[in-house]
């Protein structure tokens, strides 16, 4: 009968509706399954993070690395080498075949790589907090081995990315520049902070280039092509006043000594100490 084919139909509905409520309700509850787990996984990485304390500091200034150099084949292994007049903030990285000559200064935070060629740094230059000085790890050209050489009194401000390029003396790049590979600037030029020099490109002498990809923008003026210098010597006077700071309190570093372990700059006995 018809009322009977409507009971039916009803609980037919009831049944259709839980199934439905048992399905949504056993979905909500995977998901707060794995909502409580991930909470927990979570909280271990944080709580990880927090307790980490690495007992050794295994930074260190200098990497020595196996192997040979394009650049200097006749040379086995790539060993930084710098000048005992330079200054090398401490958290500087030195890493394979590179060179820092006098009373150059590395600011803080600075990565030069040497992985198989040559990086060198020229007397009086000075470079800035947080750039990266890196080479080709193959030649580029036939006359053109991959390494980045920077010559004698250049300023390279913060920020910089250098990379198997050219930098005559006496030249001024820019805060967050980028020098590409087998980019040269030639003496008393300049790159304007945020420029990119592409590869191959070649800054003139005396001239300002700026812009991605740089461009020419003017000529410098009698007195701007004097300041170079000046510049240059400024910083390492600075550096000199930086470089007093870094030593071992009292006689520390008479006791580092004794045992073979090379701290750096020392000072006076007396000086400093606290």
């Amino acid at each position: 009968s018809l009322a009977t084919l409507g009971s039916l139909l009803s609980v037919f509905i009831f049944l259709v509706r839980a199934s439905m409520l048992r399905g949504v309700l056993s979905k909500v509850g995977r998901l707060a399954v794995r909502a409580t787990t991930q909470t927990r996984e979570a909280g271990a990485v944080n709580s990880a993070l927090v307790n980490y304390r690495d007992k050794y500091d295994k930074h260190r200034q200098q990497v020595s690395l196996p192997g040979r150099s394009y650049a200097t084949p006749e040379l086995k292994g790539l060993v930084p080498k710098v000048a005992s007049d330079a200054f090398v903030a401490p958290s500087v990285t030195l890493a394979g075949n590179v060179e820092v000559w006098d009373r150059s200064s590395l600011w803080y935070g600075v990565v030069v790589r040497g992985d198989v060629n040559l990086v060198r740094i020229g007397a009086y230059t000075n470079v800035q907090d947080n750039t990266v000085i890196g080479e080709a790890l193959r030649p580029i050209s036939h006359d053109h081995d991959g390494s980045t050489i920077i010559g004698h009194y250049v300023t390279i401000g913060h920020g910089c990315i250098l990379r198997a390029c050219t930098i005559e003396d006496e030249c001024l790049v820019g805060m967050g520049s980028v020098l590409c590979e087998g980019s040269y600037m030639e003496k008393q030029s300049v790159l304007g902070a945020g420029s990119v020099l592409p590869p191959g490109a070649r800054v003139p002498h005396g001239e300002v280039w700026v812009g991605s990809p740089a461009k020419y923008f003017r000529s410098l003026s009698v007195e701007e092509l004097a300041n170079f210098k000046k510049s240059a010597v400024t910083y390492h006077t600075v550096s000199l006043e930086h470089k007093e700071e870094f030593y071992l309190q009292g006689t520390q570093h008479i006791e580092a000594d004794n045992e073979g372990v090379n701290i750096g700059y020392k000072i006076p006995l007396g000086k400093g100490t606290l």
